[in-house]
This record gives structure tokens, C-alpha cells and sequence, in this order.
């Protein structure tokens, strides 16, 4: 039986964080089942492909504002990695992780930003400062990443001027099937795991 997706909960600390990442901590469901990390990955069926949560914002084919930015797809350093297959080493997992994380958080803003104010937007630029990233290899042989990236926005509408965010964290997890992500919700002074997005994130891609 599928189990259903764990909801933003309140900020951990990061010492919290830094364990959880270490698969020490389990976390219940609504229905009191346990979100086992034993081995790292999140269990295949704990989240339903039917519940992906990313803004997708319908734009009037007249709009006079930024266009809708399409979710990229995942590299294949990525998957080849993730699925196991041979050839592909750790750092270069990370970089394509790191890589994808980047566009995929420049389309989720964008179009978080168009959602909200259509054909009045006029400027985004998302510009990433610093990162993080862990490979997660199970006893299975399965594996994931971890990839946490600090960056700076600036949008501007037609009514107003420049709008500057500095120093905003995400944090995503990626494997064979699943993409998630999670916000920190204070000014990020580094890149850390936290919010650990496997507890604490949204569904928001599905790979199979």
C-alpha cells in the first residue's frame, strides 16, 4: 500500500539535520507508519507520483511578461549514477546533481513568480553562490544525493522596481525515481542539509 508523502514539518536544528542525513532518526506518518532511513534512501512508495507539488503557471499566449520556464530533465550523470550502472564516479554525480538542482530551482522561482504575478513580470535572474552535495550509497547497492544550494534572486514587475533575495537556501534530494525539495526559511549563511528534503520536502518530479 503506498504510503502518503510527508509534510513540511518545523525546522530542525542542525545537529538534528546532520543525523537524520545519517538515516539515525525515523519520522511517522499520518497514518503511524515510520519513514525509515536506515539506509539513506527513501523506500521506494512512500510518495505518489500524483502528488508532485511545483508551480504551473497558465500564461495567456499575450502575455507582455517572462515566459513559463520548462522543468529540465536529469542529466545523465545523474541517472547512470543513481540506477547503479557502471562508469560514473562520485564527483561526477555531484556535479550533475549540483548542475540540475540549479535549473530546476531557476524554474521552480521563475515560475513561482510568473504564477504569482503573469504578465506584469518583467525580470528574474537567480544566481547560485555556493554549494553542497553527498552521495548516498545503500547496502542494496541503490544509491542517491543530497544536494544543498545557497543563491541570490533579483525579479522586478512592471510596477515596481528590483526586487533583491539574498542568501536563500534549498536543499533537494535525487534518486532513480524521485526528486524532492525543501527551503530553509531564514537567511542560509552556508549549504547545509537542512531541511533535510527526505522529511521534510515536497515531491517535485517523478523520473519513472
Amino acid at each position: 500500500m503506498n504510503r502518503p508523502r510527508s509534510r513540511r514539518a518545523l525546522l530542525a536544528s542542525f545537529a538534528t539535520s546532520t543525523a537524520a542525513a545519517t538515516g539515525g532518526f525515523q519520522r511517522a506518518s499520518s497514518d503511524g507508519n515510520a519513514l525509515s532511513l536506515e539506509s539513506g534512501l527513501v523506500p521506494d512508495g512512500w510518495y505518489r507520483c500524483s502528488e508532485i507539488t511545483r508551480p504551473t503557471p497558465v500564461v495567456p499566449l499575450d502575455t507582455d511578461g517572462l515566459e513559463l520556464r520548462p522543468y529540465p530533465e536529469p542529466p545523465s550523470e545523474l541517472v547512470s549514477v543513481v540506477d547503479g550502472r557502471p562508469g560514473r564516479s562520485s564527483s561526477t554525480l555531484r556535479d550533475g546533481a549540483v548542475a540540475y538542482a540549479t535549473e530546476f530551482e531557476r524554474s521552480y522561482r521563475q515560475n513561482a513568480f510568473l504564477d504569482r504575478y503573469g504578465s506584469v513580470t518583467r525580470f528574474f535572474e537567480l544566481r547560485r553562490s555556493t554549494w553542497q552535495a553527498t552521495r548516498i550509497d545503500s547496502a542494496t547497492g541503490e544509491s542517491a544525493v543530497l544536494v544543498s544550494i545557497v543563491y541570490n534572486l533579483t525579479t522586478r514587475t512592471r510596477h515596481s522596481p528590483a526586487n533583491d533575495e539574498w542568501d536563500t537556501r534549498v536543499t533537494y534530494y535525487f534518486d532513480d525515481r524521485i526528486a524532492l525539495r525543501a527551503r530553509y526559511d531564514g537567511i542560509a549563511e552556508q549549504p547545509t542539509f537542512s531541511p533535510d528534503p527526505r522529511r521534510e520536502g515536497d515531491l517535485v518530479e517523478c523520473f519513472n
